[in-house]
C-alpha cells in the first residue's frame, strides 16, 4: 500500500512539474510575441501594432494570474500563502522566460550554422546552450518552489520592473 502511494505522490509530483513548465512555456512566448511586435513598430517608427501588443501583454498577465492561482491551490495544501510571493517575483519569471526562449532561438541558430559550415566548435557552444537552457529551466522552478516555501517572509515588492507586468493589474479590472 505504501509503495502504491509513494507512485502516485511521484507520478503527481511530475505532472505538477509539467504543468508548471508549460505555463511557465506560455508567458515566456506570449512575451516574445510582445517583444517582435515592439521591433517592427520600433524600425517603422510606427505604432501599428500597439493595440495587439497590448492585448497580448493582458493575456501573458491572465496566463501568470491562473498559474499563480494553480500555484497558490498547491500551496494552500501546505497551508502557506503565496499571493505577495508571486507578485514579488512576477518581474524575474517574465524576464527568465524570455531568456529561455532566446536562448532557443540561438541554439537553432547555430545548429544551422554548424550544419551549413560543418563547424565543431559551433556544436561545443550548442552544447553549453543546451546546458544554459537546462540550467536556466531548473532555476526558473526552483523560484516558483521557492517562492511557495518562504511566501511567508516575503514581503511585497516596493519597486516593480514595469507596471504593466503587474498582475494586481488585470486583478483590479
Amino acid at each position: 500500500m505504501q509503495q502504491v502511494r509513494e507512485e502516485n505522490m511521484k507520478k503527481a509530483a511530475v505532472w505538477e512539474e509539467a504543468l508548471l513548465q508549460e505555463f511557465i512555456y506560455a508567458i515566456g512566448h506570449i512575451n516574445h510575441v510582445e517583444q517582435h511586435l515592439i521591433e517592427i513598430d520600433s524600425s517603422t517608427g510606427l505604432p501599428i501594432f500597439g493595440d495587439i501588443i497590448d492585448m497580448f501583454r493582458e493575456q501573458r498577465k491572465l496566463v501568470g494570474q491562473i498559474m499563480f492561482l494553480i500555484e497558490r491551490i498547491e500551496a494552500t495544501k501546505s497551508d502557506s500563502d503565496i499571493r505577495s510571493s508571486w507578485e514579488n517575483i512576477w518581474c524575474a519569471l517574465k524576464h527568465a522566460t524570455s531568456a529561455l526562449i532566446h536562448i532557443d532561438e540561438c541554439i537553432e541558430k547555430l545548429l544551422k550554422k554548424a550544419r551549413e559550415s560543418g563547424n565543431t566548435v559551433m556544436l561545443e557552444c550548442v552544447k553549453t546552450l543546451l546546458n544554459i537552457r537546462s540550467n536556466i529551466l531548473r532555476n526558473i522552478i526552483n523560484v516558483i518552489r521557492r517562492g511557495k516555501e518562504a511566501s511567508s517572509a516575503l514581503a511585497e515588492a516596493s519597486v516593480r520592473c514595469r507596471e504593466d507586468l503587474c498582475i494586481e493589474e488585470v486583478e483590479k479590472r
